[in-house]
């Protein structure tokens, strides 16, 4: 698989957009002029306005008037920076909390005391002081970075060592450990001397930071059009690629032609609107009808003009999961999504269909999971909540 990402301007923003053999497969859009909410990966010194037990949860107050849910798990130990009580969480006490979600149609932003700081090859989080390993990774790879993770182990944080450590030097993936430690040390330290709301770590441009979060096998090229803002957005993520990714700097291409911009040399305007569509039209024949609401998505399978015989439905259903996949990539869909493909005759089909179904969806970075197929052959499927939807980044 070639991997390539393109960064420019449509529709009035910044856009990013993944492509994986010339097919888009996902977009992330930056923040609009005015910044109307907190970023992913943000980190405040937060006040606990609400604690509602019922619900296993509290709210805590970030900036003035802005409240995020916070998870009462008990999983972790949370930075305090101002402990009122000796209970583990009261109202006024104040402690550092990192945006681990973005506010999703009403739901509010999430935060938790469970810091992460997060790099190309690992995850260092300040709560969970366990050592994981990709669940991409396997054999003596696996095993190569657990016995590495082993020299961290009596230290105060945790490691997850992500899928781009497959390929990395083992000096890299250290000196990438001590520079996270480093910097949770110093925001430790300087949030207990910081005043309620302070916002200790800012967030880069949604854009440039999913730079970070893209797989590096297979990447051959980081296009970025040096027309967009006079420069401005080139000159950004060459400062990012130097200093957070200096191995990738040699993908980074300029683009120069202002008479045929990227957005037009990939369709990319086209992209986004087959991404709002209801209706996706495959090689087939077949087509997909995808449909939000307020509980789940869902996503029919029909058999459309495709001329081949009852025989040939185990490969239409094949390839709608293959394009059903890549559209809940594309508009970023999470929460509950339930698929009906085409009915199926024998067990062993649908065995081999759920199976197929769960190797492509580990292909996203944010991989959804089977859960499993109703007595109607309802295919259900879970992928976490982190960024907002196509539709919603688009308004936002």
């Amino acid at each position: 698989m070639e991997r390539k990402v393109l960064l420019t301007e449509c529709m009035n923003r910044r856009v990013l957009a993944i492509l994986e053999d010339e097919k888009v497969t996902e977009f992330h859009f930056g923040s609009s002029e005015e910044k109307k909410s907190c970023r992913l990966g943000e980190i405040y010194v937060g006040r606990v306005r609400k604690i509602l037990p019922n619900i296993g949860g509290a709210f805590v107050e970030i900036a003035n008037g802005e409240q995020c849910y916070f998870a009462l798990d008990g999983k972790y130990t949370s930075v305090f920076t101002n402990k009122i009580g000796k209970k583990p969480l009261v109202i006024g006490d104040e402690l550092l909390v990192q945006v681990e979600k973005e506010a999703v149609k009403t739901k509010q932003p999430v935060v938790t005391g469970n810091l992460n700081f997060t790099g190309q090859y690992v995850v260092l989080t300040s709560g969970n002081r366990t050592i994981g390993v990709s669940g991409k990774i396997h054999g003596a790879r696996k095993e190569e970075l657990q016995k590495l993770g082993q020299d961290y182990i009596d230290c105060d944080f945790g490691l997850i060592f992500r899928t781009n450590c497959v390929e990395a030097e083992e000096t890299q993936i250290r000196a990438e450990i001590d520079k996270l430690a480093e910097n949770y040390h110093r925001i430790v330290e300087y949030g207990k001397m910081r005043t309620c709301f302070s916002c200790l770590q800012s967030a880069p441009d949604p854009c440039v930071q999913a730079l970070r979060d893209i797989y590096k096998k297979d990447l051959t090229e980081i296009i970025v059009e040096e027309t967009v803002e006079d420069g401005a957005l080139y000159k950004e993520v060459q400062t990012y690629l130097e200093t957070e990714m200096p191995d990738e700097l040699p993908l980074l291409r300029a683009y120069t032609d202002p008479s045929y911009p990227l957005v037009k040399c990939y369709n990319l305007e086209g992209a986004i609107r087959e991404a709002r569509q209801e209706r996706v039209w495959m090689k087939s024949g077949a087509y997909l009808v995808i449909q939000p609401t307020e509980a789940l998505t869902v996503i029919d399978v029909n058999s459309g003009k495709c001329l081949k015989k009852n025989s040939h439905f185990p490969e239409i259903n094949r390839e709608a999961a293959r394009e059903a996949v890549r559209q809940i990539r594309l508009r970023n869909i999470s929460g509950i999504i339930i698929i009906d493909f085409i009915n199926m005759k024998s067990a062993e089909e649908k065995k081999e269909l759920l199976a197929y179904l769960q190797l492509e969806l580990k292909k996203d970075p944010n991989p959804g999971n089977v859960i499993g197929m109703t007595k109607l052959q309802l295919v259900e499927i879970t992928r976490k909540k982190i960024r907002k939807t196509l539709e919603e980044s688009l308004h936002g």
